[in-house]
């Protein structure tokens, strides 16, 4: 007699139903769907497979496991991106702290001002643990802030010490 499938899913009956199921890895991602709207969770992928390869196989709709645990079903046509968070989204290791803002050195300070503070808004660690992110996702935020606050502090001193050895003209006589 033969042995019973290792894995049966509910329908059990079907042909396809007693395939023994790939075994998946959670992968913590942030998601940007249709209206700008950001998910932090988790995709499930085969071993061996990419994301890449998820988002273009031939499936219209993907499980996506939320920050509370619960499984969402997401059309693929309304991913617009997917950023695994193992992979910081600011360059890691750069000289140019502009680079981490997206700003060419001659962006002014007010410019410069307000992407910072976009930036902070938008992984601002306080906000994380308000939403009940797993820590994980709260210590990746810990290390993009201070990134952020670092390449902004580098961009501040050095027009410190531009600004410091202009020379100073005294008008009148």
């Amino acid at each position: 007699m033969t042995e019973p499938p290792a894995v049966l899913a509910i329908g059990q009956g079907s042909q396809m139903d007693t395939q023994p199921r790939l075994q998946k890895e959670k992968l913590s991602v942030e998601m940007e769907i249709d209206g700008g709207a950001r998910l932090m969770g988790h995709m499930f992928v085969a071993q061996n497979q990419r994301i890449p390869d998820l988002l273009n196989d031939d499936r219209d709709f993907l499980p996506f496991e939320t920050t509370e645990g619960l499984i969402t079903i997401i059309r693929k046509s309304t991913i617009r991106r997917v950023t695994p968070m193992n992979q910081i989204t600011l360059p890691e290791i750069t000289s140019d702290p502009y680079e981490i803002f997206g700003l060419a050195p001659s962006a002014s300070d007010e410019e410069l001002k307000s992407v910072w503070h976009r930036k902070v808004q938008e992984c601002h660690p306080d906000k994380l643990i308000a939403m009940g992110m797993p820590a994980d996702f709260v210590q990746l935020a810990n290390e993009k802030l201070a990134r952020i606050n670092d390449a902004y502090d580098r961009i501040q001193e050095a027009r410190a010490q531009v600004e410091a050895a202009k020379p100073k003209w005294v008008m009148g006589g």
